[in-house]
């Protein structure tokens, strides 16, 4: 007596969905959040980054996202270096 497998027809109109991956809280950088806001911009700066979002093919929202955390890191980064100046010499 051969086994013989019982072989499920699935419907081609449907297909398996994984389970979606639950994060732990843990696992979830700031820097990956997105938080939609409302802000009122001039108009020549949301032009400036839609042209410039378009010649790189990319979204302007993200560009004055990028822009906006490389000018405040960049301030943050020179203020620890001052401050580390400061404690060396002293001034501080």
């Amino acid at each position: 007596m051969s086994k013989q497998r019982k072989v499920q027809r699935v419907n081609p109109r449907f297909r398996k969905i994984p389970r979606p991956r639950i994060f732990e809280e843990r696992e979830i950088a700031l820097s990956n959040v997105k938080v939609n806001i409302h802000i009122r911009l001039d108009a020549d700066l949301v032009a400036y980054f839609k042209e410039r979002a378009k010649r790189e093919g990319s979204k302007y929202q993200s560009l004055i996202n990028q822009h906006l955390r490389e000018t405040v890191f960049k301030e943050h980064n020179l203020e620890g270096r001052l401050q580390q100046v400061e404690e060396r010499l002293g001034i501080n």
